[in-house]
């Protein structure tokens, strides 16, 4: 799948685009909108997990909490508290709990910020256009940027590779 991009310059126009990508096979789940604060979405599918950064700041999190809870325990392995059997299993265990804690609390913390891979869409979005990604296959990319352009032939049509999910789906 290639992700497809481009600023639609109204609901209307955007509402075209989405029913057009519909009826050629695309399904709603792989079209996402954005727009600013305030402005009436209600046919157009939502931008979901594409709207903040909790996937990103997640994974981060994981390699963070991971990489310092290995240290922890490998700390715990070579200096161990007295009393106390340090051994491979818990170094293990106190690697994957840093991964999980730190996993959740960046993750909770990145919802809080709009997404960073789409930095570059931030001011046309604040001045009332709608930001329409949609994942197409990637053999077909030609045909659904035609089928975008139909609509408005100025649309700058800008690919993202999705990163691929956390929990396959």
């Amino acid at each position: 799948m290639k992700r497809l991009c481009f600023l639609s310059p109204d609901v209307d126009h955007a509402r075209k685009v989405v029913e057009d990508l519909k009826a050629n096979g695309i399904p709603e789940k792989h079209i996402y909108a954005i727009a600013k604060y305030g402005v009436d979405m209600e046919d157009l599918p939502d931008a979901g997990p594409e709207s903040d950064d909790f996937l990103a700041a997640y994974q981060r999190g994981i390699e963070l909490g991971g990489t310092a809870g290995l240290l922890l325990g490998l700390t715990a392995l070579a200096f161990p508290p007295s009393g106390i059997v340090v051994g491979g299993g818990l170094v293990l265990l106190i690697g994957l709990w840093g991964a999980g804690i730190g996993g959740l609390l960046t993750g909770l913390a990145g919802a809080a910020f709009p997404s960073s891979r789409l930095k570059s869409f931030e001011s046309a979005i604040d001045e009332g256009k709608i930001l329409l990604m949609a994942d197409v296959p990637k053999d077909e990319v030609e045909k659904y940027e035609a089928l975008i352009k139909k609509h408005d032939p100025e649309v700058s049509v800008e690919g993202i590779e999705p990163t691929a999910p956390l929990i396959p789906k």
